[in-house]
């Protein structure tokens, strides 16, 4: 290997990215294209190399894992040259890793995998298992313009996979790039939609259910303020359904974790230092995971298992990666520092396994030729397999994985020098779960309808209720649950239906709200950065403007009862709780009764007629009354059947007059014609007292009688002229 550099001034490192705007293959405009993507840089040499590999395989078996290394399981993203990049680490393959190296999908139509592709890695050995790369961007606009589900969408996928020759069942799998912001926020459908798709690659077509790996979107390593990235990680971490489904789905949770040199290579600083400093930043989610509260629970032990630091491999970057505008020899020495920080916290952790993982996506920035470039990523290559395989060796259990940095004794590789670097120590931050949360004031008790509020406060607090300490502005949307409430920012308005706030640790923000809507609701602040927060609001009604009564008119049969319900209302039509007063008129067509739940009974005497029921509730600006129209008609009288009592000379005759309920009427008169043996006997007039029995003596005599009753009479009723069928006989 060629000898490597350490220190590389800061200045000389600008001038390469600055030099490569003029070199031969740069565009007019000085960017920097992206190279082809191709199977190898170096397709003789791979090709050569990697036919002596699959020989020696196709002789011997692959060594087995022993003791004297450390497993490890290890994800590539490789944007191109991905051959080589597996044939390279196969050459000095450690026995005890696992290698999962992505296959791009088809530049222009990213929707169909490589063919005749993952043999290739896969004849590598037992351990080499291709992936292929589901890119989600392109994906997205495709399920957007074909219509199909995004669970559909992973079937698809699945399908393809297979064709192209793919074998889940020897090892190889799929690998979604990436998910987006959208999904650490939580924005829209986002989660819903990932869910959706890792569920249709897990299933496939059912007969053989694959965990894969994604690639998660992160943030630099020199970013400044990381408190709103926290936040917004501890409320993704805290929604345990989706870790619940990505646990089922995702064996390998590959966080793109993109250092920079500039925040590693601090001149002087120690290699634990370096070390530390440079697993806060690639291990920030599991940190962050292991710091949290129970909420995180499912996320924790999901991520202990699962987390993959995807570090830097990607040179000569300026943007899109981690910057990495130095020399090969650097770049490759920053490579075995990675790689030594992931062994590190792998055996330190207590972990069964170290995992990590590398982008590689080589970009000639500083005009080389195809020669020199091949050859100076050979060596960025042949440093990160060698790394990866001598820091699984169990040398120094007080440093474990310190092989990555070069021979024993010689730690070289991993104290690089850049002029100007320094740390961010901003990432320690992860160490301790700070998640804010959005407080609003409770509003007060009751807020009469269409009213503003009093001014409202709007608040950052940590979970313990204390004040955020971070200044940072942070985007908070303001929602209700009524459909008739509203926000402003004045007590004068405009008033809108949502409202969009900022609001910074330290200081509060201020609202007002307005609801026409009487009863109770909740008031939401939401934030991609933060927890979001709620307050219930009362919403009181206002006077009561106007009365109702139902039924608004009704017909009552005499000695009948009906019921009324009256109800108030506001100005905005809220029902208005209020105690009515009822009365009847003329009072002597009945009785009216107040019910506890609002009601009232009317209950009506024998007097025929017309008149009104009223109920008369408080208003603003005096009793506001509603009225109701009743009739009351003539009910029917029916007669039970007739009895017969024989009592000496006379004969007791027994007619009965009851209404619609079968209930005695009192004071009706009835004339009772009396025949025996079908000739006219005697006719009696009698009236019913109150248990409504009119009762007719007559002269008894041997025969046979009948009655028929040719007059009822009474007030309130109609008769309806029939007498039942009766026979007595009398020998």
């Amino acid at each position: 290997m060629r000898s490597l550099g350490l220190v590389l001034p800061l200045a000389f490192a600008l001038a390469l990215s600055a030099a490569s705007a003029a070199s031969p293959g740069s565009t007019g405009s000085g960017a920097i294209p992206e190279p082809a993507v191709v199977a190898s840089l170096e397709p003789e040499k791979t090709e050569t190399l990697w036919s002596s590999l699959v020989r020696r395989q196709m002789r011997a078996r692959q060594a087995a894992p022993t003791d004297d290394c450390r497993p490890m399981r290890l994800v590539f993203y490789a944007a191109t040259d991905w051959l080589r990049l597996a044939t390279t680490l196969a050459a000095n393959a450690s026995p005890c890793a696992e290698y999962y190296i992505s296959i791009p999908a088809i530049v222009g139509n990213r929707t169909q995998m490589r063919r005749d592709a993952a043999w290739r890695i896969r004849a590598l050995g037992p351990n080499f298992h291709p992936m292929a790369e589901f890119h989600f961007s392109t994906w997205s606009r495709f399920v957007a313009e074909s219509g199909i589900s995004w669970y559909q969408a992973g079937v698809l996928w699945r399908q393809r996979m297979d064709e192209a020759g793919f074998d889940v069942a020897a090892g190889d799998t799929w690998v979604v790039n990436e998910l987006s912001t959208a999904v650490r926020l939580g924005s829209g459908n986002a989660r819903a939609n990932i869910r959706e798709l890792l569920r249709g690659l897990y299933e496939g077509d059912g007969t053989r259910p694959t965990r894969g790996a994604v690639l998660v979107v992160g943030v630099g390593q020199r970013t400044g303020n990381l408190s709103v990235y926290q936040n917004t990680l501890q409320t993704w971490l805290e929604d345990t359904e989706f870790w619940t489904d990505v646990a089922r789905y995702v064996a390998d949770w590959a966080q793109e974790a993109y250092g920079d040199i500039r925040a590693h290579a601090v001149p002087g600083a120690s290699i634990p230092a370096r070390r530390e400093l440079l697993n806060d930043y690639l291990q920030h989610a599991l940190v962050l995971a292991n710091a949290g509260p129970e909420s995180v629970a499912v996320a924790r032990a999901y991520l202990r298992d699962a987390h993959t630091p995807l570090g830097n491999a990607a040179w000569e970057r300026s943007e899109g990666y981690g910057w990495t505008m130095v020399p090969a020899e650097q770049m490759a020495a920053y490579v075995s520092a990675q790689v030594h920080a992931m062994r590190h916290f792998g055996a330190t952790s207590g972990a069964e396994r170290d995992r990590g993982g590398f982008a590689w996506a080589p970009r000639n920035a500083s005009g080389l030729s195809a020669e020199q470039f091949a050859e100076q990523t050979g060596l960025i290559l042949d440093r990160l397999a060698s790394a990866i395989r001598d820091s699984g060796e169990r040398l120094d259990p007080n440093e474990p994985g310190i092989a990555a940095c070069g021979p024993p004794g010689i730690d070289a590789l991993c104290a690089l020098d850049l002029e100007g670097a320094r740390f961010n120590e901003a990432w320690r931050s992860f160490r301790t779960w700070t998640a804010a949360s959005l407080a609003l004031a409770a509003p007060p008790r009751r807020l009469p309808a269409g009213e503003p509020s009093p001014p409202l406060e709007l608040s950052l607090v940590t979970s313990s209720g204390t004040p955020v300490a971070s200044k940072t502005p942070v985007a908070v949307t303001l929602r209700t649950s009524s459909p008739q409430g509203a926000f402003a920012t004045s007590p004068d308005g405009p008033w809108t239906r949502t409202l969009s706030l900022t609001v910074a640790g330290g200081a509060n923000a201020v609202f007002y709200y307005r609801d026409t809507r009487a009863g109770e609701h909740t008031l939401t602040a939401t934030s991609s950065a933060t927890r979001p927060g709620s307050q219930t609001v009362r919403i009181a009604p206002g006077p009561v403007v106007a009365v109702t009564i139902e039924p608004a008119s009704v017909t009552i049969r005499a000695n009948g009862a009906t019921q009324f319900e009256a109800s108030a209302v506001d100005a905005f039509g809220n029902d208005v709780p209020t105690i009515f007063l009822w009365r009847v008129a003329p009072a002597r067509l009945g009785r009216i009764g107040r019910s506890p739940d609002g009601t009232a009974t009317l209950a009506v005497g024998r007097l025929l007629g017309s008149g009104t029921v009223t109920a008369t509730a408080p208003g603003g600006a005096g009793p506001i009354s509603a009225s109701a129209r009743i009739a009351v008609t003539p009910a029917d009288l029916r007669l039970s059947p007739v009895a017969f009592r024989e009592g000496g000379t006379r004969l007791r005759v027994v007619v009965r007059a009851l209404d619609e309920a079968r209930k005695p009427v009192s004071r009706a008169r009835v004339a009772v014609l009396v025949k025996r043996d079908g000739k006219r006997h005697a006719l009696v007039r009698a009236t019913t007292g109150p248990a409504g029995k009119a009762i007719a003596l007559v002269p008894a005599a041997t025969g046979c009688f009948t009655v028929e009753v040719t007059r009822a009479r009474a007030q309130g009723f109609r008769w309806d002229g029939r007498t039942p069928r009766n026979r007595f006989c009398r020998r």
